[in-house]
């Protein structure tokens, strides 16, 4: 099923004497520009106007295509949180079950949502599947709170049994281990200020072994070298099960190690030759793999790489200047749900050369959009 199949249990809230152009019409419309390249509301009208042919194919366009402002103002109004549950909704139909997935939560800020000194920009926050990078929900996080119970209330909400969670530090929260536990899932968090004590007492236990016993971090230990572009990253991870020596560990709900990791960074900067190194900490729900650690840990960025990094160059999502009522929002779902049907779509090419295919080919358009579907929605 498409997710635009499923919007077709979106209560429409106009009057009767408003509802002149039909709202799946304008949802399939909106998809379809936004898909093929457009960004604004002119840019989906000028589109709409070329390819209205096109898109009577698959649905009636009985008045034929709205002015920019009634498009923006059809697309504001759609309650947001309906428009989720779909996507939600579709979600679950094409997410795969039964694997061990890695599930991203991070926050994104849509910069050009904001209008003036009048009202801040949109921040959402994603859940995102690592390996196969389907976004499995977005949520606002409002001005008055932020991500730490927005993250919390996504936990609880969404089927995350059997899954490993990663998160930045500001999740690393007692009562975010908790809910993940409770929900069935293993957690990985990273350990940095917010949480001093916790990463004071993890740095003095590293310290501890490898002064005392330093054959205990041969045991399980896991290096990375990558050498591109001229630059070395290597990456070295050391993994410690929790011992009686570290205190406070018992707020932790059942966690089972703590993991230390060292990037060093080797590059050359005006013909001289550069060294940048840091170490962070982590704890995890995770046994005693370190290979394993090593694969949630950097994994996790992967929310950054494929998904932000693909909205605003891609997208160019955070150039976007909507912001009235549910605009921003509701189009920045409609990004996600594009950006998930691009990547489901088996040709093999990047997101911006299917998007690029789809501007100029309305069959495989219709592929990303429906599937293999030619009828009618």
């Amino acid at each position: 099923m498409s997710f635009l199949e499923i919007c077709e249990k979106i209560e429409d809230s106009r009057t009767d004497i408003n509802k002149h152009y039909d709202l799946l019409d304008i949802i399939f419309l909106t998809m379809s520009a936004v898909l093929s390249g457009a960004e604004g509301w002119k840019a989906i009208h000028i589109f709409g106007v070329a390819q209205l042919e096109w898109l009577r194919e698959y649905r009636e366009f009985a008045n034929g295509i709205p002015t920019r402002h009634s498009i923006g103002r059809i697309i504001r109004g759609i309650n947001a949180e309906s428009l989720i549950e779909c996507f939600e909704q579709w979600v679950n139909t094409i997410r795969v079950e039964g694997e061990r997935e890695q599930i991203a939560f991070d926050g994104k800020v849509i910069r050009g949502s904001g209008h003036g000194s009048s009202l801040n920009p949109l921040q959402l926050m994603s859940a995102m599947v690592v390996d196969s990078g389907l976004i499995l929900y977005q949520q606002e996080v409002s001005d008055k709170t932020n991500e730490i119970p927005v993250m919390q209330a996504m936990l609880q909400r969404l089927s995350v049994k059997g899954a490993v969670i990663t998160a930045d530090a500001m999740h690393c929260q007692t009562k975010t281990a908790q809910i993940i536990r409770a929900e069935g899932a293993d957690y990985m968090l990273q350990v940095k200020d917010n949480q001093r004590n916790l990463s004071k007492e993890i740095s003095a236990f590293f310290h501890k072994i490898y002064r005392d016993t330093p054959e205990v971090l041969e045991e399980q230990y896991f290096e990375e070298i990558e050498k591109a572009h001229g630059r070395i990253n290597e990456r070295y991870y050391r993994l410690l099960s929790i011992s009686d020596w570290l205190a406070g560990m018992e707020h932790w709900k059942d966690i089972q190690s703590v993991v230390e990791v060292t990037r060093k960074r080797t590059f050359k900067k005006k013909g001289k030759e550069q060294i940048e190194q840091e170490v962070s900490y982590y704890i995890t729900s995770l046994g005693d793999d370190v290979k394993e650690a090593a694969r949630a840990i950097r994994n996790h960025w992967a929310i950054e790489n494929s998904q932000h990094w693909v909205l605003d160059v891609t997208f160019r999502e955070d150039e976007s200047q909507i912001y009235a009522d549910d605009g921003a929002k509701n189009m920045a779902l409609f990004r996600r749900t594009l950006l998930n049907s691009i990547k489901a779509h088996p040709i093999k090419d990047s997101v911006a050369g299917k998007m690029m295919r789809a501007g100029w080919d309305s069959k495989f358009r219709a592929e990303i959009l429906f599937g293999h579907k030619t009828t009618k929605v």
